[in-house]
């Protein structure tokens, strides 16, 4: 037998051992698929690299294709979430060898990708058809067909009955069932993760065509970038929601939520991966880069999770260039830990009542949520105290909660009467359309005359903040002071350091009242200092400078009285 048969009895045995691996392992399926350009008959080389997030993404669809995948409660799982960082191969898993993997192993499944629009969705539709009639699938999947004319981008049919459809966010699901329902980035851009209006239709979306595609067997798996607090993954699942306990109570309890960041600190999570932490020194050898690297991530061992790709030089120039951006998109952090827009050398801090100047200038300001928009957040009513530095001093005694009209009314009249601010800031379409003339009236009717100057307000939030973003940035210090001991400061404190990704930023808007309108007046006056040259009304030495004066008068009137 020559070494060239023996080459190719070699490779052909191994190419069996691949196909029969593959049939089971969704990462040996995808390595078949991706063969080497450079040899690719040969089946142990394969263009495409196995990656900590690849193993783990395979790991978690297997898993849930066989239905053998565990929360960590203890009960049998079907709904996954992963954020995960952009350019990290998670779309070649999930959205394009997986359904084509799923679908060779279960031709009579029926399931569905979604993506941020339907192009996206036939773009995966596209590319999955190519896997499924490539000749790798065929030795995989020798009995998998497409149905003739079921090969459309949006839909492959098979020969035994089964649907892979591809939809973009809003499309429709009617006639669509499935047995597994993959979101591949529901969310394209930071402009759309900005929108509410975008973010509920995402939600929307998810509620009544994905909830009404499956069965009590099907699962989930939903996989994005973290682009705002309030995205899909934050809803569904992210233990840091304010709305955790509250509007999304429960849910997060039938999913596992799995954060691959592109830095890896947790030794659990490097452990899980298969990565080794070490410090950035034994990393980093030039010592720029690891100058660098220090300053954005400190010294504590780290590893990266794709260092052929992205190294830690590489990502710490990207966190330079754009800090926000990096913590949600490479970290999936929705926002720096010490903010964006307000950061945490803005906050300054006071400790107790007695802290607060004795004398103050004061001024109220409300941010009422009356409009359908505003149905999540509370009302804030509150003062602030101007010094004589033109400092601004939060009162503790602000009040954020939800509230119907009469208790707004009645709580706005409390302030007024205990407070007694110069001017009292609002919104000018709640004076005219809302509760502004039971407001007046009760005023009149209790003798209240507090002046109530109407604003109104930029629609753009970040615009709207600029103001009091001034004054808290002013060094060496800020000029807002907070009270420390009040009991809302922690959320408020939260709200301005995730602005303006946060899922609520009422403590913000109505903060934003108060920058704005302070534009406009006043400081606490200055106590004259004595002055030992200025005589006192009635004082001795009053009396007898009068007398003196009175005296030269005389004279004068007596002497032009001769002309």
């Amino acid at each position: 037998m020559t070494q060239d048969l023996q080459r190719q009895l070699l490779k052909a045995a191994q190419r069996l051992q691949k196909v029969q691996e593959a049939e089971t392992s969704l990462l040996a399926y995808t390595q078949l698929c991706h063969p080497h350009p450079d040899d690719p008959d040969d089946a142990t080389k394969s263009l495409y690299e196995s990656t900590p997030q690849a193993r783990m993404l395979c790991e978690m669809i297997e898993k849930l294709d066989k239905r053998k995948l565990m929360h960590p409660n203890g009960r049998p799982c079907l709904r996954v979430a992963v954020s995960i960082g952009p350019q990290m191969g998670k779309s070649q898993i999930i959205s394009r060898n997986g359904p084509a993997w799923l679908a060779g192993r279960n031709p009579r499944a029926n399931m569905i990708l979604g993506s941020y629009n339907q192009d996206m969705a036939n773009g995966f539709g596209d590319d999955t058809r190519a896997f499924v009639t490539s000749s790798a699938h065929k030795q995989v999947f020798p009995r998998f067909e497409l149905r003739k004319g079921g090969a459309a981008k949006d839909l492959l049919v098979t020969e035994d009955g089964g649907k892979m459809a591809f939809v973009g966010v809003g499309g429709s699901g009617t006639g669509k069932p499935a047995e597994a329902f993959i979101v591949d980035d529901p969310i394209k851009n930071d402009e759309e993760a900005n929108s509410p209006v975008y973010r509920d239709r995402v939600w929307n979306w998810f509620t009544k065509v994905v909830n009404t595609r499956i069965h009590k067997r099907s699962w989930i798996l939903i996989t994005h970038t973290r682009w705002a607090e309030d995205d899909l993954i934050g809803r569904l699942c992210d233990p840091d929601h304010p709305d955790r306990n509250d509007r999304f109570a429960g849910i997060s309890d039938e999913w596992i939520y799995i954060n691959l960041p592109a830095i890896v600190h947790e030794p659990e999570l490097a452990k899980v991966l298969g990565l080794e932490l070490k410090p950035p020194a034994e990393l980093v050898t030039d010592v720029e880069d690891l100058d660098l690297v220090v300053k954005q991530f400190g010294d504590k061992p780290v590893s990266t999770l794709w260092d052929e790709r992205f190294d830690l030089p590489f990502l710490a120039k990207q966190k330079r260039l754009d800090k926000r951006g990096f913590t949600a998109l490479r970290m999936g952090k929705p926002t720096p830990d010490d903010g964006d827009y307000f950061t945490n050398d803005m906050l300054v801090e006071y400790h107790k009542e007695s802290d607060l100047p004795k004398n103050l200038r004061i001024y109220g300001a409300s941010d009422h949520a009356v409009s359908e928009k505003q149905k999540r957040d509370s009302t804030i009513i509150g003062c602030v105290g101007v010094d004589t530095e033109h400092d601004i001093w939060v009162l503790p005694d602000l009040v954020w909660a939800k509230m119907e009209t009469t208790e707004t009314v009645e709580t706005l009249l409390a302030f007024f009467k205990r407070r007694r601010p110069l001017l009292w800031w609002l919104e000018s379409e709640l004076i005219s359309k809302a509760f502004g003339p039971f407001l007046y009236k009760e005023m009149a009717r209790q003798r209240i005359y507090t002046a109530i100057d109407p604003v109104t307000p930029s629609k753009e939030k970040k615009v709207r903040a600029r103001a009091i973003q001034g004054f808290m940035g002013m060094r060496p210090r800020g000029k807002v002071h907070f009270p420390a001991f009040a009991h809302w400061w922690p959320d408020a404190k939260a709200q301005l350091l995730k602005f303006p990704y946060a899922t609520h930023d009422d403590f913000v808007d109505w903060l934003a009242h108060i920058g704005a309108g302070l534009l406009k007046e006043f400081p606490a006056q200055k106590e004259k200092p004595s002055d030992e040259n200025v005589v006192r009304v009635g004082s001795l030495q009053w009396i007898l400078a009068e007398s003196r004066r009175n005296a030269m008068t005389t004279k004068l009137k007596t002497a032009n009285a001769g002309w």
